[in-house]
């Protein structure tokens, strides 16, 4: 194992830690808090601005921008377009997962924000069923739960450090 792979799942651990709290929170109180989300993302900047330097290669970091820039842009396009459907706390959460998945490509973070919604699914339509089209259930647990695959599914196919 190279150095700059034990680089990547630090970041990938310290972003599961942070995500486990993240979901617990969310899920208890509706709340995501920032004073956690941003401090998660920037070690995991800095873990994976090291590790690309290692490898000499920027094409991981740049698919960690895209991959915030994208994802955490949709989701604010979502939030200011209808403000109730989607807390910013939310959007603040799909920037730190963006730029986490983004590591192994921007297709990556698209993945993870797709698979939040679909494990979303399943309770949305039931909660939508027994209370109504004004009720809501905090997303944050989904959205950490999909980034969970798509970064495990990552590992698994092409590395902590794919082959560019």
């Amino acid at each position: 194992m190279t150095i700059s792979s034990v680089l990547v799942l630090v970041a990938v651990v310290i972003w599961a830690s942070s995500g486990l709290y993240l979901g617990v929170t969310d899920y208890r109180t509706g709340l995501l808090p920032t004073r956690v989300i941003w401090p998660t993302a920037g070690a995991v900047w800095v873990l994976y601005s090291a590790a690309s330097l290692i490898e000499g290669e920027p094409d991981g970091l740049i698919g960690a921008v895209l991959g915030a820039l994208i994802i955490g842009g949709f989701l604010a396009a979502v939030h200011f377009a209808h403000p109730p459907s989607m807390g910013f706390g939310d959007v603040r959460l799909s920037v730190l997962n963006g730029l986490m998945c983004g590591w192994w490509g921007w297709p990556v973070a698209v993945a993870a924000l797709v698979a939040g919604f679909v494990l979303a699914l399943p309770e949305a339509l039931v909660t939508l069923i027994r209370k109504g089209p004004r009720a809501s259930r905090p997303l944050g647990p989904y959205l950490v739960a999909g980034a969970a695959v798509a970064a495990a599914w990552s590992i698994a196919v092409s590395g902590a450090v794919p082959a560019r």
